[in-house]
């Protein structure tokens, strides 16, 4: 992702065609590429998920529910003591492209990496899957949900562009990107098993596939964002970026594992429930704001950095709760 962002500041051309490639239009919306390259990543978290563990989740749905609650809910919660935070700063222009940059990232659903990095701290496989998959099949409702009250918290050209998206272009964006994938992953998946054709031996070329595609989606949405770093630097905007990125992300993490700790949950619930408060799927949010807003460049700047905050922090999150008693 480093090295991508690199080739975005240096050489953003190439990646400024990829953007401007379509994939057609379904009524007023228009998908481009980089939509298609998330509904393979999100196809393929589908078709290698074990789906037949899901169903003993309903047996005791609790932490379930508040997982994807907390995944909703809890980054405007963030984003409304960041907007008070937010009108001292110099340049709005700056402060509103950070709110939407993190409303964005606030509205998507838990990233198909909360899985692995619950897992790899022994955590509960099952509910982070259970969280990852619910709380997509609900991105339809949630997604226009965080947008508005994203919105909400916004001010100006900003806010009229977030309750835009959230009334028109999200919920189909949803569908046909995030949700169809999906379940079509998970019936894919579910119909191998039965004929007995063994996914694990693909498991290398599908994750040599989802890489690859991460990297041109990191590569392409911060072509536009970075060339105007590169051109007209802002250091203290980039610090700012950079703070706030890293208290959302870190807020959430904490938030999710106070959270479990009420609740009196299992240890394994509780990483599970941990992962699922402070990961996001930045890819849909990058996507979204390098189509849906392309002429708020800034936007994408926290939305790059969160993608490569959350999964450092994700890291160290595990270092402790791996030492935690």
């Amino acid at each position: 992702m480093v090295g991508a962002y690199v080739l975005a500041a240096a050489l953003p051309e190439p990646g400024e065609a990829i953007r401007g490639v379509s994939l057609g239009r379904v009524g007023a919306a228009s998908f481009p590429l980089q939509a298609g390259l998330l509904a393979v990543i999100i196809f393929n978290a589908g078709l290698t998920a074990k789906a037949e563990q899901l169903p003993r989740l309903l047996r005791r749905p609790g932490p379930l529910l508040v997982g994807i609650l907390s995944n909703a809910l809890l980054p405007t919660v963030l984003l409304a003591a960041g907007s008070v935070a937010a009108q001292g700063w110099h340049n709005q222009k700056e402060a509103q492209s950070l709110l939407v940059g993190l409303a964005l990232i606030g509205a998507m659903p838990v990233a198909a990496g909360a899985t692995v990095f619950a897992q790899g701290s022994e955590g509960n496989a099952t509910l982070s899957l259970g969280l990852v998959v619910g709380s997509t099949l609900l991105s339809p409702l949630t997604i226009p949900l965080g947008l508005h009250l994203g919105g909400f918290l916004t001010d100006g050209a900003y806010a009229a562009d977030l309750h835009a998206i959230a009334r028109t272009a999200s919920s189909l964006f949803a569908v046909l990107v995030v949700v169809v994938p999906c379940a079509l992953g998970l019936l894919a998946g579910q119909l191998f098993a039965r004929l007995g054709v063994p996914i694990h031996r693909a498991l290398p070329a599908i994750r040599l596939a989802n890489l690859s595609v991460v990297i041109t989606l990191s590569y392409t949405n911060a072509c536009g964002a970075l060339r105007q770093v590169v051109e007209r630097p802002d250091p203290d905007f980039l610090v700012l970026v950079v703070v706030a990125a890293t208290l959302m992300c870190g807020s959430s993490f904490l938030a999710g594992w106070v959270m479990a700790g009420r609740l009196r949950i299992p240890r394994a619930d509780a990483i599970a429930l941990t992962y699922a408060s402070g990961m996001n799927n930045s890819s849909a949010s990058a996507v979204v704001a390098a189509t849906r807003m392309p002429d708020h460049p800034l936007v994408l700047l926290p939305i790059l950095a969160y993608s490569l905050l959350q999964k450092i922090l994700a890291g160290s999150v595990g270092r402790l709760v791996r030492a935690s008693p």
